[in-house]
């Protein structure tokens, strides 16, 4: 039991050390996170036999279908289906009916259809640097890690450092 309360003691030290670091240099922490979310995208990749390459930024993606056209580009409207889960499969959001009423997240008050934003603008920079690979009606896996989905303060029901999988589809873009 004593040894129970020093282990406590000293992994506190570490934390609050840890947490003064990142007071000090957060681009470092966001590093150390990034290099972490990128282990643990890897080791799930290796788990699952799935395939995906990695883009420079960090995130991994698998394209399922190109699509036709252009790519989208920085400031136009993108229209996107989406499915958001975590590393274990659970599904937390969704634009498709369907998909949420199988997950059991389905919201009567909800408008379930394709997401329209700005890509560059108003969404987390995982979707941006994805669907900015795809061109109209392409579909691909994103594999987010957490600095560039909620980073450490976690949203809502995704907890902080929290390493996403987006399944989308851009259905459109407005030129």
């Amino acid at each position: 039991m004593l040894r129970y309360f020093i282990c406590l003691f000293f992994a506190g030290i570490l934390l609050s050390a840890c947490d003064k670091d990142c007071e000090d240099n957060p681009q470092e922490c966001a590093e150390e996170q990034l290099a972490t979310d990128i282990a643990i995208i890897e080791e799930y990749l290796t788990e699952n036999n799935l395939e995906a390459q990695k883009h420079p930024s960090g995130l991994f993606y698998h394209i399922k279908e190109q699509g036709s056209g252009e790519l989208p580009d920085f400031g136009q409207i993108v229209s996107v289906n989406y499915v958001g889960k975590f590393l274990d499969g659970r599904v937390f959001d969704t634009s498709v009916d369907s998909v949420a009423r199988e997950a059991g997240i389905y919201d009567e008050k909800r408008d379930y259809q394709p997401f329209q934003f700005t890509l560059g603008r108003g969404v987390i920079t995982g979707w941006n640097i994805g669907i900015s690979l795809l061109k109209e009606g392409g579909s691909a896996t994103l594999l987010i890690p957490s600095g560039y989905a909620y980073g450490p303060e976690g949203r809502q029901s995704i907890p902080p450092n929290a390493v996403l999988i987006f399944e989308v589809e851009l259905v459109d873009i407005k030129f």
